[in-house]
């Protein structure tokens, strides 16, 4: 029961150090929501770019080999199975000049000058294989492999995508290190924030914490109000920055999903993202915060 009593006026007395001085915890509350804001925004785009990369591979085909017209439906077939006992395949896709021109109306079918022109050929569109590797180190082998003289004969040309996915590789490198310095400085300026806003509530219960000590306050009991008053600020921030974070996703995850085409790796975006992003602020908010007002309360509560 005394312990039920202490920890009420325990968190009543953070509660009423937080609204005491209300625009100071307003102040340290908006510093810690535009912190995991930032973190929340690097987490989003490098799933964004992790999944981009994930598309590529598995819904494009990295290499994609284009049949010449005079290669004939057995050649073509012949070369698939070969290519298929290739190391390290793990699936071939053969599109005929059939599939390959439907493909090409349905792409271009606002432009009535390109269809048109399709009749002037004979196979407008060319047939091709798609291969995709078990894993990306092992492309440019089967690219080399399907450059050389072997299948010469039969490709017109090769086409190497994997350019695509170093690039959004490089954007993964450019986000991690930009974000991961980014989020230092402004958790750097989250803990000085909330240190002086402690510092300033220690400085304000001066007196309030002398009598404690003369009725015999324990030390702990002293600095809690403190270490929950910051928790407030981490909860509140968090609780902020989830709902903005989910209302964003809800309104923009249908144009980013359809634009990276993710319903063809499962994945749904705020499924994917939102969890995370409140599991990774809590736990930044809560440590960043506790951390500062352990500081201060060792260093300016000498108790």
């Amino acid at each position: 029961m005394t312990k039920t009593i202490t920890t009420r006026r325990v968190v009543r007395s953070a509660v009423t150090n937080f609204f005491r001085n209300f625009w100071v915890s307003v102040a340290a509350t908006s510093m810690v929501a535009i912190t995991l804001f930032i973190i929340s925004t690097i987490l989003v785009l490098y799933t964004l770019a992790v999944l981009s990369i994930s598309n590529s591979q598995d819904k494009v085909g990295v290499i994609t080999a284009y049949f010449n017209d005079k290669t004939t439906d057995q050649e073509m077939a012949d070369i698939k199975a070969e290519v298929e006992l290739l190391p390290n395949v793990r699936e071939v896709i053969f599109i005929s000049h059939e599939e390959a021109e439907r493909r090409f109306r349905e792409r271009h079918k606002d432009n009535s000058i390109l269809i048109s022109s399709l009749s002037e050929f004979e196979k407008p569109v060319q047939a091709s294989l798609s291969i995709r590797s078990e894993d990306l180190n092992n492309y440019e082998g089967l690219y080399n492999e399907l450059k050389s003289q072997r299948y010469s004969a039969y490709f017109d040309r090769v086409s190497d995508t994997r350019v695509v996915i170093e690039k959004l590789s490089r954007i993964i490198d450019f986000i991690t290190k930009f974000g991961i310095i980014l989020a230092l400085i402004f958790m750097a300026v989250t803990v000085m924030v909330t240190f002086n806003t402690i510092r300033l509530t220690i400085y304000n219960r001066r007196e309030e914490v002398e009598i404690m000590r003369l009725v015999g306050a324990t030390n702990w009991y002293i600095r809690w109000p403190f270490i929950i008053e910051a928790m407030m600020y981490a909860v509140l921030a968090t609780l902020i920055v989830s709902i903005v974070a989910f209302g964003l996703l809800y309104l923009l995850s249908g144009s980013i999903e359809e634009f990276l085409s993710l319903d063809s790796l499962g994945t749904n975006l705020i499924n994917a993202l939102f969890s995370r992003i409140v599991i990774v602020n809590i736990l930044a908010s809560l440590g960043l915060s506790i951390l500062a007002s352990y500081i201060a309360i060792r260093r300016y509560l000498k108790i």
